[in-house]
């Protein structure tokens, strides 16, 4: 935003189309930002579906190595599965931030072509 503010005042000292080549840029950049974003969000949610199933597998091979009563192969299905816990909640964190962006984007976006069509 400072680097608009900037291009604003050299454009009205010189009377240029800077601000509108600075407006057509942010229009540019905004959607850029929000194809990152959507791409971002793809990601999350493909990691989100695989750390779905590794808990799922680990669940069943806790329970399965209970029964068999080996006790080093549960401690280490019990930690595989506090860490794809901890993977999956971590990623849907990634999920929420990203759409935190994703809608933060779109505003400015609005915004940039709405000042573009005053310019």
């Amino acid at each position: 935003m400072q680097r608009a503010a900037v291009v604003w005042m050299v454009a009205a000292v010189l009377g240029s189309s800077v601000p509108l080549m600075a407006a057509q840029n942010d229009v540019r950049e905004d959607r850029r930002d929000i194809r990152h974003d959507r791409r971002d969000i793809r990601s999350d949610r493909v990691d989100e579906a695989q750390d779905a199933r590794d808990i799922a597998d680990d669940k069943a091979d806790l329970k399965a190595d209970k029964q068999a009563g080996d006790k080093d192969e549960v401690k280490r299905d019990a930690k595989d599965l506090k860490t794809d816990q901890r993977d999956l909640k971590h990623d849907r964190k990634d999920v929420k931030h990203d759409r935190k962006d994703l809608r933060h984007d779109r505003r400015d976006l609005r915004r940039n072509r709405h000042n573009h069509k005053r310019g």
